[in-house]
């Protein structure tokens, strides 16, 4: 495989034919969770992410910065061919064993890199019998913009959910200026979002439309979490409690959640024991969001 002129990837010189060259070699390596990219030598965030998993998965950056330089390692390392997944030590039997075992603990959506896998191992012996399910790990940069998605029609369903119930016109009112705040920052395509894996569909807007409806979804979380306190929704609906709490859960800003280092997870169940668990073996942050518990390993997981 020949070599590249000019650098490819975030802030690159992205030339179309070095490009095209980078997409090839990434389509050569194992790159799971992700799909293969298009070769079209056209820079986009799926190529970037690409980019990124690779350093992380294969060259152990902690910091990946989606940049492939001439003659840099990045590229030295794709052009040698297809890689291996270094300082693991397991065989495929124990790998596979360890998925088994991992079954009732993590949803099957979490993604993951090497940082993320080494935390959930460590921790999931130690859970015992507590009741805890894996159900957030790693999200990339286009990942978060699709979880703000993922709220945005969630929020949108419970509130269609909340009008059908007994309740007196002012709520009504209310309700309605909840959705047309949110059907004004609608995203393309408007739905599909809560019933398809991490980064499906993908959303065709603009960066700056998701900024915007990510405003948007703050303030009408906010509100939607008011009225259900005031209006009782929880007492009237036969939903359980847990599915107004998230559609007024708070949602990191998209490209800056902890979520994008890989050392976050969210752990639903029963939250405060999850909390007390992890902060006493390492957590640096437990926080409880009702619907789940937000989880930071900055330093990993003590013993693990």
């Amino acid at each position: 495989m020949s070599g590249i002129q000019g650098s490819v990837g975030q802030n690159g010189d992205n030339v179309e034919a070095d490009v095209r060259t980078v997409q090839g070699l990434l389509n050569r390596q194992d790159l799971s969770p992700l799909a293969k990219i298009a070769e079209d030598g056209r820079i986009g965030p799926r190529t970037i992410e690409a980019i990124r998993h690779f350093q992380t998965r294969y060259l152990n950056i902690n910091s990946p910065d989606g940049r492939v330089d001439p003659d840099g390692r990045t590229f030295r390392k794709l052009a040698a061919g297809p890689s291996t997944e270094r300082g693991t030590g397991e065989s495929t039997e124990t790998r596979a064993a360890d998925r088994g075992a991992r079954a009732d603990r993590v949803d099957p959506r979490v993604k993951e890199t090497p940082l993320t896998t080494r935390i959930i191992d460590a921790l999931i012996p130690k859970l015992g019998n507590t009741r805890a399910k894996i159900i957030g790990g790693f999200l990339s940069d286009s990942d978060q913009f699709w979880k703000v998605n993922y709220h945005w029609e969630y929020l949108l369903e419970m509130v269609d959910h909340s009008m059908t119930l007994p309740i007196d016109d002012a709520t009504r009112s209310d309700l309605q200026t909840i959705k047309s705040s949110l059907i004004g920052t609608k995203p393309d395509p408007s739905s599909g979002y809560t019933t398809s894996p991490v980064g499906r569909p993908e959303d065709r807007s603009d960066p700056e439309d998701v900024e915007r409806r990510y405003k948007v979804l703050v303030a009408q979380k906010d509100a939607f979490g008011k009225l259900t306190d005031r209006a009782g929704l929880k007492q009237k609906s036969r939903k359980s409690p847990t599915t107004f709490d998230l559609a007024a859960a708070p949602v990191a800003p998209p490209g800056k959640s902890k979520h994008g280092t890989g050392y976050a997870l969210d752990i639903e169940g029963d939250n405060p024991a999850i909390k007390t668990l992890c902060s006493s073996v390492g957590a640096t942050l437990a926080f409880d969001e009702k619907s789940h518990v937000h989880v930071e390993f900055k330093n990993g997981v003590s013993g693990g």
